[in-house]
């Protein structure tokens, strides 16, 4: 009897073998039309982005003294936040680091939440316009 399955299944697989061999995927070509306005945008979008100064943004300050412990600071921050920007700023005396790059106070006050937990001392503020 378990000759027979073996046998069974034996031809099984000779006939799919023969059946694959047969079978032939579709060819064609694929064209993508789009709107030209479409790249209009695209470059309108570009230059909205450029215009808007990303510094004038919310940040997070989370630290406030010398270069060594504010780079150990930022890698600290680096290593349990990774998608959120992280900058030293040099302010005579001190050096600072600045986290994020939020557009709202809602969402600058979310992540101050979270970052009060490993640094107490943080807050939210809005950096100083660049003089041009």
């Amino acid at each position: 009897m378990r000759f027979l399955a073996k046998k069974r299944y034996f031809y099984l697989l000779i006939l799919t073998f023969f059946l694959a061999e047969n079978a032939v995927a579709q060819e064609g070509e694929i064209s993508i039309s789009k709107d030209p306005k479409i790249d209009k945008l695209l470059e309108f979008q570009k230059e909205i982005n450029q215009e808007t100064d990303n510094d004038n943004r919310l940040k997070i300050q989370i630290f406030n003294g010398n270069l060594r412990n504010a780079e150990k600071v930022k890698s600290q921050f680096e290593s349990k936040y990774v998608d959120i920007p992280t900058t030293i700023k040099f302010e005579t005396p001190n050096y600072k680091v600045w986290v994020g790059n939020f557009r709202t106070s809602l969402e600058a006050e979310r992540y101050l939440i979270e970052v009060k937990e490993t640094f107490p001392n943080a807050f939210i503020f809005t950096p100083p316009k660049k003089k041009k």
